[in-house]
């Protein structure tokens, strides 16, 4: 009983503090700009000038190599245009290996049996 009632008041509390705040979802048009932000940043002279972002609002959407001092800038430009929205599938993220090639910032699929967990 007592562990009932305990669950059930978790629950409340932990709904009420999910209701308080306002439901961001991703505005499509900023998301879209974001995108196209993320093709525009990717010169780089080195691989070391080169790291790996998120592509889109959910992880499913893979990751894009960009030039790292543009990185915290996109972040905070992806988290304005996702939102909070829930993502539809789960652990379907994919790791790049990012480099420089030919001036440009470029991403090649890491095979997942390589990525230790």
């Amino acid at each position: 009983m007592k562990k009932h009632v305990f669950l059930t008041l978790f629950a409340a509390l932990l709904g009420a503090g999910c209701m308080s705040g306002e439901l961001k979802l991703a505005d499509p048009a900023a998301v879209k700009a974001y995108q196209l932000q993320l093709q525009e940043s990717k010169a780089c002279t080195a691989d070391a000038d080169c790291v790996a972002v998120s592509k889109g609002c959910c992880e499913c959407d893979g990751q894009e190599a960009v030039n790292k001092k543009y990185a915290e800038d996109l972040s905070a430009q992806r988290e304005k245009a996702c939102g909070v929205g829930p993502c539809t599938l789960q652990m379907c993220y994919e790791d790049i290996q990012v480099s420089c090639e030919n001036q440009v910032c470029v991403g090649k699929k890491v095979d997942p049996r390589a990525v230790a967990l």
